[in-house]
């Protein structure tokens, strides 16, 4: 399981192989959509679904959280 450190000037993560594996297979997913946009100017709903997924990953490595006031993502409360 990754390791996420918030200090007050920086992130640390680590990543186990298998983790670093994975993210590269979903940074190879968003290199394929953003060439299927480019080349039909089109975009596949499986690649919105799969976007979504791939956002959800990332909140959750870095422990975000939702702030309705402001519309965005922030760093968790015990981070």
């Amino acid at each position: 399981m990754a390791k996420v450190k918030h200090l007050k000037t920086k992130t640390t993560i680590q990543l186990t192989l298998e983790e670093v594996h994975d993210w590269t297979k979903h940074v190879n997913e968003i290199d394929m959509m953003l060439d299927n946009i480019s080349d039909m100017k089109d975009l596949y709903m499986s690649d919105v679904s799969n976007l979504d997924t791939i956002r959800w990953r990332l909140v959750r490595l870095l422990n975000l959280d939702w702030n309705r006031d402001e519309q965005r993502y922030v760093k968790g409360e015990d981070s």
